[in-house]
């Protein structure tokens, strides 16, 4: 048996730094497409699916990583290599995903970095991440539309629009023209990230709630007088049902 076949078990563990530059090497190497996310934008992308109201299958957004054709996906050198990314890319998603559990307000996105011709000074840039953020978001806009609707929950949406949309209009432009502004608005990125997280919580546990309802009903009701299914060969109300 392959040993890069996907395991669920190993799938929830974080990556290490070591780990972080493999993906974000093969994001940017020859096996890629242009049209492939890097590994700044990737981090956008799966944080707007980690943070919505749906569970989104790979199947449904795993494409959209390599890009808008299906030539655009990878030259993977074996099955083993393709399952060893695969992997990643889902266990960076579930990072992020803990990440945000455990402290919606300390999350931080994988921002970069950019100077202005010869300039000393380093600007926090997060065009990149917005952008995959927007991306992700138009895959799963009907999930988001309580969010889009609501005025108020909207704005937090607003350095996201500003820094990753590509249909800004001009008013919206002359907001992002320099580098000061586009770091000030990265700058939000995170408190938005956080306030949208809490937005969708209620949503979120209302649908695992149901979810669970829903299984416990498939569930066979078991009668006092039926055999218990332990398989003793005792009535029900003899048995397990002793401790209910």
């Amino acid at each position: 048996m392959s040993k890069s076949k996907l395991n669920p078990a190993e799938l929830t563990v974080p990556l290490s730094e070591k780990e972080f530059e493999e993906l974000d090497e093969f994001l940017i190497s020859d096996a890629t497409s242009e049209e492939t996310l890097t590994i700044e934008s990737l981090d956008g992308y799966l944080t707007a699916l980690a943070i919505g109201p749906a569970t989104v299958p790979p199947s449904h957004w795993l494409p959209g990583v390599w890009g808008p054709s299906e030539d655009d996906t990878p030259a993977f050198d074996s099955v083993d290599q393709a399952q060893r990314i695969l992997g990643l890319i889902i266990r960076h998603q579930n990072g992020i995903i803990a990440s945000l559990e455990n402290d919606p307000d300390g999350f931080e996105p994988v921002f970069g970095f950019s100077r202005v011709d010869d300039s000393e000074r380093e600007y926090i840039d997060g065009e990149a991440w917005a952008m995959g953020f927007v991306q992700a978001l138009a895959r799963v806009r009907r999930d988001w539309q309580p969010l889009l609707d609501d005025e108020q929950a909207r704005h937090h949406l607003r350095p996201l629009h500003l820094m990753g949309a590509i249909d800004l209009t001009d008013e919206e432009a002359q907001l992002v023209e320099t580098p000061e502004q586009q770091e000030t608005l990265t700058r939000e990125i995170p408190g938005s990230i956080a306030a949208i997280y809490r937005y969708w919580q209620p949503h979120c546990e209302a649908a695992a709630q149901s979810a669970s309802s829903a299984a416990q009903r498939t569930e066979p009701k078991v009668g006092r007088n039926d055999p218990c299914p332990c398989g003793s060969g005792k009535k029900f109300k003899k048995c397990c049902g002793l401790a209910q």
